[in-house]
């Protein structure tokens, strides 16, 4: 008497299936995980760039009550910047002060609001600041904002 166990063809057939399909999960390398991780990465690391004015930088002073001027943004905006040794830069460009009144006359007549931005370094001295509102106030500009930032 044989006590055996007979497999039918059918489930011969779903055990080599199941075998194939089980094979081919093992020897394929999903690589989605790893993208996704490495532009995590890549968007941690990357050194994220700021759009400015891209002129010169003044620290400015603090004001209790200063309120923020939109107009200053302005691609047009005439911002005149004193840094703290002196040296003058209309725009993106460092002038003398005597040629302040020039500059702001040709950007008038390129279309620019007739008000003068002024950002003065809190270290720079009084009396180049004031060489500057003079030159300004030569040019026939009176709105002149002073550009500071709260505490």
């Amino acid at each position: 008497m044989n006590i055996g166990f007979k497999l039918r063809p059918a489930q011969t057939h779903f055990r080599l299936s199941a075998l194939r399909r089980n094979s081919e999960l093992l020897c394929r390398i999903d690589m989605w995980g790893f993208v996704s991780i490495m532009l995590v990465f890549l968007f941690l690391l990357m050194p994220w760039t700021v759009i400015d004015g891209g002129g010169p930088v003044a620290d400015l002073p603090q004001a209790l009550h200063s309120t923020p001027i939109p107009g200053a943004l302005a691609e047009d905006a005439m911002q005149i910047t004193v840094a703290r040794d002196g040296r003058v830069s209309f725009g993106r460009h460092w002038i003398n002060c005597e040629d302040l009144p020039n500059a702001i006359h040709e950007s008038i007549r390129a279309g620019a609001e007739r008000r003068v931005y002024l950002a003065a370094d809190a270290r720079a001295k009084y009396g180049d600041v004031r060489a500057v509102l003079d030159q300004i106030r030569a040019s026939g500009i009176e709105n002149i904002s002073l550009l500071t930032h709260k505490p």
